[in-house]
């Protein structure tokens, strides 16, 4: 039997800037090592060839999708698990981290399932073609195995990071990236007499990362933390604690999948172009992913921070670091727009050298930045609204922002503007719900202060 430790509500004392940092910077180098495991991915792959790395591309929208069903998940579980831990229910503390792994398990299982079997209509679907479908289905039937054992440590991780704790999970993620990446080149190039695989040597190099990752978390949870408890489990209470999960999981899966569903509308637009300009989009993709990840993990940290001192009732402290995070993500939204759009062309020149894959990654790295700053304050705005357990406000600002006005502004934009249109539709969206997140926030927080 584990130790029964005390979980204390720690991110209700001490300075609130203090307390944020102390969550984010873990979460920095914890995505950053994740995001840069793909980005090395796509760097390898752009050797091998354009058409695997256009094959990858069109995994994005896919994968985004299913990520979000293991990530609504993730924020359900955090969002209920920082507001017990506020309230200093110990059993009740065990029982939503138990159940919500129990619960991703199963999920995640079917998922896979149904993925693996519809592999080739969605993708063709997408607009791979007769040259990149094969490509896809290798990486695919290899990645949904891996799916099941990447959704548990993130599950694993949200439930640290709710109980104050985000150092442990930011190492975790740490070590199972750089596997990742060390394993890749000899997988994908065959080095040292193994087999050169291409594309999916990148799948199982991935699938091993993910197999030590899970076994690591889920020894830290089980073992160090003492948050796996099915002791005395009975249906009655599994049910009762998924009830309380899939009140916030199902609208934050919901509010998570738009924006693959949108991505995968764009990419089809896209494809319309070229299989290159696919791939110039994956390029740029990543590179995004990298130099957004200093939101990404305040929008990660801002959620427990806030839910733990509302549990408490410390609601002048929440709105504080609610304050703090939108300041933050202006700031960072300006800088990186302005490096984006100097050093677009080199960046994207280092991936690959098709000139078309380049011209696009440019374009896209030039134009959509300008809104990094909004798009920020729309990630705070949902994370603060799913940590409360008003997970409805931020599934209604996602689909506004992506098929009320993204999708149709791309079609627009396209038929208007060519590729530049599609990519000032992405940046037009984030702009206006940035704004319209920010107020939605202040007058929900000003009218009501208990939300």
């Amino acid at each position: 039997m584990p130790p029964r430790k005390t979980v204390t509500a720690r991110l209700t004392e001490g300075p609130v800037g203090r307390g944020l940092l102390r969550l984010t910077a873990p979460m920095v180098l914890g995505i950053t090592s994740n995001l840069l495991a793909g980005l090395m991915e796509a760097f390898y792959l752009g050797r091998v060839g354009t058409l695997e790395l256009a094959a990858y591309s069109f995994t994005f929208p896919v994968i985004g999708a299913l990520t979000s069903i293991w990530l609504g998940t993730s924020i359900g579980v955090s969002s209920v698990l920082a507001r017990t831990v506020g309230e200093g229910d110990q059993e009740q503390i065990r029982h939503i981290a138990s159940d919500g792994l129990a619960l991703i398990t199963l999920l995640m299982s079917l998922v896979a399932i149904a993925g693996w079997l519809t592999i080739d209509p969605v993708f063709t679907l997408l607009g791979a073609d007769e040259r990149t479908l094969p490509l896809v289905h290798d990486y695919m039937s290899v990645w949904y195995i891996t799916m099941v054992f990447m959704s548990i440590p993130s599950v694993g991780a949200n439930a640290l990071r709710a109980t104050g704790d985000a150092s442990i999970s930011g190492t975790l993620m740490v070590g199972g990236a750089a596997l990742q990446m060390v394993l890749g080149p000899f997988l994908i190039f065959g080095l040292v007499g193994l087999p050169a695989m291409g594309l999916e040597g990148a799948a199982i190099a991935n699938l091993v990362s993910r197999l030590v990752l899970f076994a690591l978390t889920f020894w830290v949870l089980q073992f160090r933390e003492g948050l796996i408890d099915f002791h005395g489990v009975t249906v009655s209470r599994i049910l009762a604690s998924w009830r309380r999960i899939f009140a916030v999981s199902i609208p934050a899966t919901a509010t998570n999948l738009i924006g693959p569903i949108s991505t995968a509308v764009v990419v089809s637009l896209l494809a319309g172009f070229s299989q290159e300009t696919v791939a110039g989009f994956g390029i740029a993709s990543r590179i995004e992913g990298m130099f957004v990840i200093p939101l990404f993990a305040l929008s990660a940290s801002i959620g427990p921070f806030v839910g733990q001192n509302w549990g408490r009732e410390e609601f002048q402290r929440a709105d504080l670091a609610m304050r703090l995070s939108f300041w933050y993500s202006v700031g960072w939204g300006l800088f990186v727009a302005v490096v984006l759009y100097l050093l677009a062309h080199p960046i994207a020149r280092i991936f690959d050298d098709n000139p078309d894959v380049v011209e696009t990654a440019a374009l896209f790295l030039s134009v959509v930045p300008i809104s990094y700053g909004a798009w920020g304050v729309l990630m705070m705005s949902s994370a603060i609204f799913n940590s409360l357990g008003k997970p409805i406000s931020a599934t209604i600002m996602s689909i506004v922002r992506m098929l009320v006005i993204y999708v149709p502004l791309a079609f627009l934009g396209k038929a208007l503007f060519g590729l530049t249109g599609i990519f000032a539709a992405a940046c037009v969206s984030n702009l206006v719900m940035g704004m319209v997140g920010f107020a939605w926030n202040r007058q929900t927080f000003v009218r009501k202060p208990h939300f």
